[in-house]
């Protein structure tokens, strides 16, 4: 284990990404049983895993996965059915895998029973083993002239010609390799490494790649030209370990083959003869060497373009990155100040490098929402199964990239969210069919970037979030609800400890939760809104920074202090007096474009006192579909600059993003305009 501990992140990296293409791969398997290529790319992640897994010396894995191949190669040969019974049989073998995988992730050394799986899945093998051997005979009885009917072309024909012309026999051989076999490529190779020390193999079937990679079920097929008579190439072919079965067969005239070709009406576009000292070079070739197969097409293996990366290494390049923006700034304070001419032309060089040094680390930061996401289809099945529900859920905007740090802590309260709606949102299929509903409810999940910030909205068509079951259940946990409206009540869902399930369940009535989603989102620097109609339906509305550590900003003046405010949200600037400004119905608002935005003066919402000289501003910055107007004192200037987290001692100010150090190494505060114009507009609903 010490010698496989370097490859362990690999390891784990690797089979993560194939075990979650296993779910994706089942789920499409699911909703289109017939499609045999789908069971193809299962086959190969399988096998990867298997591989991996023997190499490391996890040799529970490593079984597992092979007697999940056994299944794959009867669901690939149609011998068994991709019924409710073989798919729920590869999802617990998926599930075990999972298990297993976090076991040695956390180093847990306790062995998990796979007893019972390898039954199920021997069972589903054995099971069918007389109709596996019944086709099997088939297939291989008809495949000695089958095989010529698949690919064959005119080129190999003629060189079949030539080759009997001068004394060489041609076959046709069908061999099948023992189903427990774990290598079938090494026994591939194997046999025809044996037949070309006395010949050459001009056709394979599936082609050489597949061979190698193992992607191919138990059978494979050759052309094979040599002197030897039937019966010794039977025996070469059959003196190999783990061959199972060999059917030969004689080619007499070459023809014949395209005769059983066309008979079977599979007839491919042929391609051009090869001219007449070609085929003679070709076949002077055969018979003075062995060599590869005829048919192995040289493989030009692109070298892989992309490399993976410890992520800690990624998050000190980008501090670094960050010290260099604060230090680049200094610098031309600092010159702008001594008005040292010489140093403005290498001070733009390094302003455009850093900038595109910063632009680059930024794009290698992130990541697509749809990372997260990948686990969603899957989950919302089982959810399904569990609860007796049916569900449609719909993904919008997968692409949508944030920072991956952002990204990595965006499961968990997405997972809670869909919980959420599965289980108290939509209705059971004969509650939605009283209604009108379609039985099937929807669940949907939508993505997209709105300036600097990214917005995620799940959405369902089920009861809605009812404030007087909401407002009874408060109360029963003595939570005042007194003077609230209906949506406030409605927020009392994000109550630490709230629940209102009558009975605690395997997906929810524990009261946790929504508290915890509310909590994350706060810690990323976002916001989560609930918007919900009693019989219509809950949209979950998550707002999130593009990215944790530099942006664009405005600086601005608010009394004799300078704060920043992301420019992504900005709008637009109006130069305004007071007299601009109305004061309607104990608030204040300004007329914009025919609309009525309310105004926020920022000195009150910070607690600040009132500057004399005022050159007000007003900065009117967007929050979804709504507009509002922070009223500042001055504008200093656009800049750059990079985020720095306020700590926990400073939690509790809940109207700052965060803080950045200027040119000058003063400190100044990044302003939430989302959380600074909530609370704003909470207090005057008040008055």
């Amino acid at each position: 284990m010490d010698e496989n501990s370097k490859y362990l992140d690999l390891f784990f990296e690797e089979t993560d990404e194939h075990l979650q293409s296993l779910n994706e791969q089942v789920l499409e398997l699911e909703n289109n049983p017939e499609d045999s290529s789908i069971v193809d790319v299962m086959f190969r992640s399988a096998h990867t895993i298997k591989g991996m897994a023997a190499t490391m010396g996890y040799d529970t894995m490593a079984k597992l996965t092979h007697k999940m191949e056994n299944v794959f190669d009867l669901l690939k040969q149609k011998i068994i059915p991709a019924d409710a019974t073989s798919i729920a049989l590869i999802f617990d073998c998926l599930d075990t895998l999972s298990d297993l995988v976090e076991d040695l992730r956390e180093e847990n050394d306790a062995e998990r029973d796979i007893t019972n799986l390898v039954q199920r899945l021997d069972h589903v093998s054995s099971g069918e083993s007389a109709l596996v051997e019944a086709v099997t005979v088939e297939q291989e009885t008809g495949s000695l002239l089958n095989l010529s009917l698949e690919k064959v072309e005119d080129s190999d024909l003629m060189i079949i010609e030539a080759a009997k012309e001068d004394g060489y026999n041609a076959y046709v051989l069908a061999i099948r390799i023992d189903e427990e076999s774990s290598m079938k490529n090494a026994r591939v190779y194997l046999v025809m490494s044996k037949l070309e020390q006395h010949g050459d193999v001009l056709y394979s079937e599936p082609g050489t790649e597949a061979l190698e990679n193992d992607d191919f079920g138990t059978i494979f097929k050759l052309i094979y030209v040599s002197k030897l008579d039937e019966e010794t190439v039977l025996n070469l072919a059959l003196d190999n370990s783990e061959i199972a079965e060999v059917l030969i067969q004689t080619i007499q005239q070459a023809d014949d083959l395209l005769v059983q070709q066309a008979e079977k009406s599979q007839t491919e576009p042929q391609e051009k003869l090869v001219e007449e000292q070609e085929i003679v070079e070709l076949v002077e070739a055969t018979q003075a060497t062995a060599k590869a197969p005829g048919k192995a097409k040289a493989q030009n293996h692109a070298m892989n373009q992309s490399i993976r990366v410890d992520i800690g290494k990624l998050d000190s390049f980008m501090n670094l990155v960050s010290e260099l923006v604060i230090y680049r700034t200094r610098l031309e304070d600092l010159s702008d100040q001594l008005l040292v001419s010489e140093m403005k032309e290498p001070l733009e060089h390094v302003a455009r490098i850093s900038s595109e040094l910063q632009e680059l680390v930024l794009k290698i930061r992130m990541q697509p929402v749809s990372t997260v996401m990948t686990r969603f289809p899957r989950m919302i099945r089982d959810l399904g199964n569990d609860l007796g529900k049916e569900f449609n859920l719909v993904i919008e905007g997968e692409d949508t990239e944030l920072d991956r740090t952002v990204v990595s802590e965006l499961s968990e309260p997405l997972v809670h969210l869909l919980r959420n709606s599965a289980d108290h949102g939509v209705e059971m299929p004969e509650e939605r069919l009283r209604l009108g509903k379609n039985p099937k409810g929807l669940i949907k999940i939508t993505a997209y970037q709105e300036g600097n910030r990214v917005v995620l909205t799940l959405t369902d068509d089920g009861k809605g979030v009812n404030p007087v079951v909401i407002k009874a259940s408060a109360e029963r946990k003595g939570i005042s609800t007194e003077g609230m409206s209906d949506k406030e009540i409605q927020q009392l869902i994000f109550h630490p400890g709230f629940s209102t399930a009558q009975e605690v369940t395997s997906i929810s009535g524990r009261g946790v939760g929504m508290d915890a989603v509310k909590q994350k989102i706060t810690e990323l620097g976002g916001t989560v809104e609930l918007e919900s109609i009693v019989g219509k339906g809950t949209v979950f509305k998550i707002n999130l920074p593009l990215t944790l550590s530099i942006i664009q900003s405005l600086l601005v003046k608010v009394g004799q202090a300078t704060f920043a405010i992301p420019l992504g949200i900005i709008k637009t600037i109006v130069k305004v007096k007071e007299e601009d400004i109305i004061r309607v119905h104990n608030r204040e608002v300004y007329k914009y474009e025919g609309l009525a935005v309310p105004v926020v003066r920022l000195h009150k919402a910070l607690d600040m006192a009132v500057t004399e000289e005022s050159n007000l501003h007003l900065v009117l910055v967007k929050q979804g579909d709504n507009y509002n107007a922070l009223a500042v004192d001055d504008l200093v200037r656009q800049q750059e600059i990079v985020i720095k987290k306020l700590g926990q001692e400073l939690n509790m100010l809940k109207n700052y993003l965060g803080a950045t150090i200027l040119g000058d190494g003063s400190i100044v505060l990044i302003l939430d305009a989302s959380a600074i114009c909530n609370e704003s507009i909470g207090e005057y609903s008040e008055i």
